[in-house]
This record gives structure tokens, sequence and C-alpha cells, in this order.
């Protein structure tokens, strides 16, 4: 069975639905966990006048740092499993694949937001794009219908 996950990790309902459902699933199969949130290349995109760059990621760091770490101690608590994390910066399905091939998962877990109208066009599906690219299995968290994100 799984002895090592790699939950990705954005601190949304959605993906807090799938850390839950993950961190079951170690605390059953006795698996090591590795928490990943992933800060796309903010630095890169351009800003309006006068907004300084620099304090802008390293806010954003901390957020998601205290994010991770808020994880982390969840599963350690709650699943009693050993759990790491770290952070990736760039594009979500490069991270993702590269922290699996590191941590050598044999399943990684995601969850994924029921998107509308345009949304749907545009935006990235990370499992979709995962599918073909990792090594090991993957499980996709989907909220059921009437799932309400306010009360996750």
């Amino acid at each position: 069975m799984y002895k090592r996950i790699l939950m990705a990790y954005d601190g949304s309902p959605e993906y807090r639905r799938a850390l839950r459902q993950g961190s079951e699933l170690a605390e059953i199969t006795n698996a090591e966990v590795h928490l990943l949130a992933v800060i796309r290349s903010s630095a890169a995109m351009p800003m309006a006048g006068g907004v300084n760059t620099s304090e802008v990621v390293n806010e954003e760091h901390s957020e998601v740092k205290n994010l991770l770490n808020e994880g982390v101690d969840r599963i350690r608590e709650r699943r009693h499993v050993e759990c790491t994390g770290s952070i990736g910066y760039g594009d979500p399905v490069d991270e993702i694949e590269n922290a699996a091939r590191d941590f050598n998962a044999d399943l990684v877990v995601i969850g994924t937001r029921k998107l509308d109208g345009l949304d749907r066009w545009w935006r990235k599906r990370i499992g979709k794009h995962l599918i073909d690219r990792l090594p090991c299995s993957l499980l996709i968290a989907i909220p059921p219908e009437d799932f309400q994100p306010e009360n996750e």
C-alpha cells in the first residue's frame, strides 16, 4: 500500500478537504507524509507603480509558510504520522511533479475546485496535467455536489 504520500496544499477549503482525506489514508497505511505549498512566481508579475515587489514576495512567502506549518502540525497532531513540509516556487504542476520524484512518493493527493463559465476554459487544471507526468498514483479529492466552502 502507500508508504510515502505527497499532498499539495494551498489552504483553501477544497484543499483542506483533500488534506483530511490524504491524512486519513496516511494514518490507515502508516505512511510518511510530505506537504507541499507552491508559490507561483509573483516576483515576475508586473506591479503597480511604487510597489516594492520584494515586500510583496516576502509577505506572500510568510503567509504560505504559516499556512504550511499549520497543515503539517494538524496532520502530526490529528493523525500521528510523520509529516514534513516544503514550499515550491513556480508552476504548480512542475513543482508537484518534482516534489513527487524527490520525495519518492507513491501517491499524490490534491484538491480541486468546481469552475464555472470562463474559468473552466482559462484556468489550468492541475490534476489533468499531472496524470501524464507523475511517477505514481494521483488522488483528486472531489467535493460533493452540495459542498459549501465556508463549512470546511
